[in-house]
């Protein structure tokens, strides 16, 4: 039974002319019972009238999504995660503030949980627990300025594009390797 209530997606192509459609194209799509298959889809440029011998169950315009759209990069939680760790008892400012990003960043995407935060003699610290485990992680809050801000979120983006331990690079104060 749920076989008849799966529809195909969008076509490539108009089924009445053949041609392909274009990336963000108008066209209008049509739904029709089918003995065979439950329902089918048909999707027709907006040049084209439908000619079918049956009237359609459905029809609705819709958008033919751009090919060339990014896929997002898959997040590496261990990559990620592993890098966090390493940065543990880190001295450099670079460091440090990386490490106070990444605890953010992976708080956000729940791996880290916060648990609370106190006044030390260097400064605020943030205790962390890892999600599922019994670790914990006390990450220094430094003080950022608006330039610190923007090097950490350009480090931040190299880090998820994989980016970060290239040699010559700006950023490779901060290599995982001499983390």
């Amino acid at each position: 039974m749920s076989r008849e209530w799966q529809v195909s997606r969008h076509g490539e192509r108009c089924v009445a002319c053949g041609r392909q459609f274009a990336d963000d194209e108008t066209f209008q799509a049509r739904l029709y019972e089918s003995a065979a298959e439950g329902y089918e889809r048909r999707d027709y440029c907006l040049a084209c009238p439908a000619q079918e011998p049956t009237p359609a169950v459905g029809t609705w315009k819709t958008k033919r999504p751009p090919r060339s759209a990014p896929r997002p990069q898959p997040f590496d939680r261990e990559a990620i995660f592993d890098f966090f760790v390493r940065l543990e008892g880190a001295d450099s400012p670079e460091k440090v503030q990386l490490r106070f990003a990444l605890a953010l960043f992976l708080w956000r995407k729940k791996l880290l949980r916060f648990e609370r935060t106190h006044d030390a003699q260097g400064g605020e610290e943030w205790h962390f627990s890892q999600t599922g485990t019994d670790a914990t992680f006390v990450v220094a809050r430094p003080a950022l300025d608006e330039d610190e801000i923007e090097r950490l979120s350009q480090q931040l983006e190299q880090l998820m594009a994989g980016e970060l331990a290239r040699p010559g690079e700006t950023v490779s104060s901060v290599d995982p390797a001499n983390a």
